[in-house]
């Protein structure tokens, strides 16, 4: 069985600065102000949970446009349409 000293580290396929997190997942705290990662639930720093609400408003791209849920409502009004007169 190899040990792990036998494995060659040039074959890594990350990068270090791979392992920092992307400034545009994170935003400040609503409390605290320090950086707090869009998968988490709670701000590392002083612990305040992450309401919905807060997420909303600190990553407004988490939200869709009224657009698309207008479109999506045209679209299964169509198919239902089609389906009762094609049934019909």
């Amino acid at each position: 069985m190899p040990a792990i000293d036998d494995f060659d580290d040039d074959d890594e396929d990350w990068n270090e600065a791979d392992d920092e997190p992307d400034e545009s997942d994170s935003a400040p705290c609503p409390e605290c102000g320090k950086p707090v990662d869009y998968m988490t639930d709670k701000c590392p720093a002083c612990g305040y949970w992450i309401l919905e609400s807060d997420r909303q408003a600190m990553w407004p791209r988490t939200r869709k446009p009224k657009w698309i849920n207008v479109v999506a409502a045209i679209v299964l009004v169509a198919m239902t349409c089609a389906a009762l007169l094609a049934f019909f």
